[in-house]
């Protein structure tokens, strides 16, 4: 009986000791920026822009968005700038002022989600009376 019960504490210990170190909850998120090269996948490891994009110069990379993790709402431009706060600035026109924002922000610039299509043309179009002649004596 002794043994018995000497044996399933060593495994309810050891079983303690594999739940601590599998992470779980919301640090078993990915992280939410990329270092991104040719040579290597994508290291999702960041959490801060300003430690990814100095490990992306390091490797001669760039950082991007982990597009898992964060789900970026587009805006009137083209491009966003991304905080480590995940605040996104989606108000640029081109790369060059979204990169010089970025980097003077300590921040990433990525690509805006494309925008919705435009809503489908009206079905009853054809059955609805025609306003085209109204008001002008037609």
């Amino acid at each position: 009986m002794g043994k018995m019960l000497r044996y399933g504490s060593i495994l309810t210990g050891l079983g303690l000791v594999l739940a601590m170190a599998i992470p779980s909850g919301p640090g078993a998120r990915a992280a939410a920026f990329c270092v991104q090269t040719r040579a290597i996948p994508p290291q999702c490891i960041y959490a801060d822009a300003a430690a990814c994009n100095a490990r992306a110069r390091q490797m001669g990379g760039y950082c991007t968005a982990n597009e898992a993790e964060l789900h970026v709402v587009g805006g009137i431009g083209h491009f966003c700038v991304l905080s480590s706060g995940i605040a996104a600035s989606c108000i640029y026109l081109d790369r060059a002022s979204c990169d010089v924002a970025a980097q003077r922000q300590n921040a990433v610039c990525v690509a805006a989600p494309a925008p919705a299509e435009s809503p489908a043309a009206d079905p009853f179009r054809s059955i609805r009376p025609l306003t085209s002649g109204v008001g002008t004596g037609d």
